[in-house]
């Protein structure tokens, strides 16, 4: 089972939940977080950005232009998930 999007509080390192998404082109949107420590209350914008291609597109979008990631690091992320005993880079980490 794949992990869902989030990221903990930056300042209180609790979990934090996703309130609102605003897309901003077709690879980048805001996140807006709410802290679920009700002490601390944090509220925060983070940006997700498609960075790169692992794979490409079987069905590409021609306006969407996103670099390939070169072959070795693709195979040292393979060897990453390997160490950790993941599947996907979207499975969460049974180490931690």
């Amino acid at each position: 089972m794949s992990k869902l999007l989030g990221m903990p509080c930056p300042h209180c390192r609790q979990r934090a939940q996703v309130r609102t998404v605003k897309d901003l082109s077709p690879t980048m949107r805001w996140v807006y977080f709410l802290c679920t420590n009700l002490t601390c209350g944090h509220s925060w914008v983070a940006t997700l950005e498609a960075d790169r291609t692992i794979s490409p597109s079987g069905l590409p979008d021609p306006s969407v232009v996103l670099p390939i990631m070169p072959r070795r690091e693709v195979e040292a992320i393979h060897a990453a998930l390997e160490q950790t005993k993941q599947r996907s880079i979207f499975d969460e980490d049974p180490n931690l």
